[in-house]
């Protein structure tokens, strides 16, 4: 039951802090975008962590912090936001420039330093490593998102897209866990791996009629394979 209270406690505390923010007007959306172009690329990437956020702008929902991201991809300003994120010692400063910035920029600048922090830590930052890496091939991106798969913080329907890599390159080895997800909550992630599943087994049927059929099916080529 302790477990039970402790959800309950923790979503009427997101409902006190979504409640007590401010709404923003269209009138003050636009503001809020003006001040974000114009200030420097440093000012911007010091707003990703809060605590050095400008104090009139903290009751802002998190489409703002949103925005300085998109803001800094258009920018594109790769060498500096490497140095960036050498260089930031917040976990969600460091989170944010990973998963909300680099990520969305395709560089092989991007890639070499990805590819030297590449690791077996379990959080954010290195779930959006290993996934911009297993999205274009890297095999020991690949194997690294198959070995802790489920086991990064997030919902299922956020591993749609380490499904969809999985299946862009017919990486075998994980079709144990793409077997695992035919039955997720999440359709995006189901769909993901049923596709993915079929990337790697190129003569399986293209339709089934449901989620129990792919996975007896999906089960019994992992067991003809394995024999």
């Amino acid at each position: 039951m302790s477990g039970v209270k402790q959800i309950v406690l923790a979503l009427l505390a997101g409902l006190v802090v979504t409640a007590c923010r401010t709404p923003q007007t269209p009138d003050a959306t636009r503001s809020d975008a003006a001040r974000i172009h114009i200030q420097k690329s440093p000012e911007l990437v010091a707003w990703l962590d809060w605590e050095k956020m400008p104090e009139d702008l903290k009751d802002r929902d998190p489409f703002f912090t949103e925005a300085i991201c998109d803001e800094l991809v258009a920018r594109r300003e790769v060498d500096f936001l490497l140095a960036s994120l050498n260089a930031a010692t917040n976990d969600d400063a460091r989170g944010w420039l990973v998963s909300d910035v680099l990520y969305s920029i395709d560089d092989h600048r991007v890639f070499e330093a990805f590819a030297r922090r590449l690791g077996d830590k379990e959080d954010r930052e290195s779930y959006y490593v290993a996934l911009y890496l297993a999205e274009r091939g890297d095999t020991a991106a690949l194997a690294m998102l198959n070995r802790h798969y489920f086991q990064y913080p997030f919902a299922s329907f956020e591993w749609a897209s380490a499904a969809e890599a999985f299946g862009k390159f017919r990486y075998a080895p994980a079709a144990t866990n793409l077997v695992g997800s035919l039955d997720a909550a999440s359709l995006n992630l189901s769909g993901a791996a049923c596709s993915a599943l079929q990337e790697i087994y190129p003569d399986s049927p293209k339709h089934f009629t449901g989620p129990t059929e792919a996975e007896n099916y999906y089960r019994k080529r992992l067991s003809e394979t394995s024999h």
